[in-house]
């Protein structure tokens, strides 16, 4: 696992705990990955992408930053995730 996504899910699982980690973890972050690969797939090579996810229930906001790849693959570098 790439540590960016360990340092998301210990944000999560300290905000919303530990009983509703698995449930970001199946249900929304999926969501989330695939939204942002596509911005990042839609941007020219080597332009680093930031974007924030608020969740509904106003409980967090999920950070992603990214680029795309001079091979047109993508790569997430960095994420967070924190109260609002």
């Amino acid at each position: 696992m790439e540590v960016w996504m360990k340092n998301l899910l210990a944000d999560i699982e300290r905000i919303a705990g530990p009983a509703k980690l698995s449930h970001y973890q199946v249900m929304i972050l999926p969501q989330i990955l695939a939204d942002f690969h596509k911005m990042l797939t839609d941007q020219p090579a080597g332009k680093s992408i930031r974007e924030q996810y608020r969740m509904e229930d106003g409980s967090m906001e999920i950070e992603l930053v990214g680029s795309r790849m001079p091979d047109a693959g993508v790569k997430v570098t960095d994420a967070r995730a924190y109260r609002v």
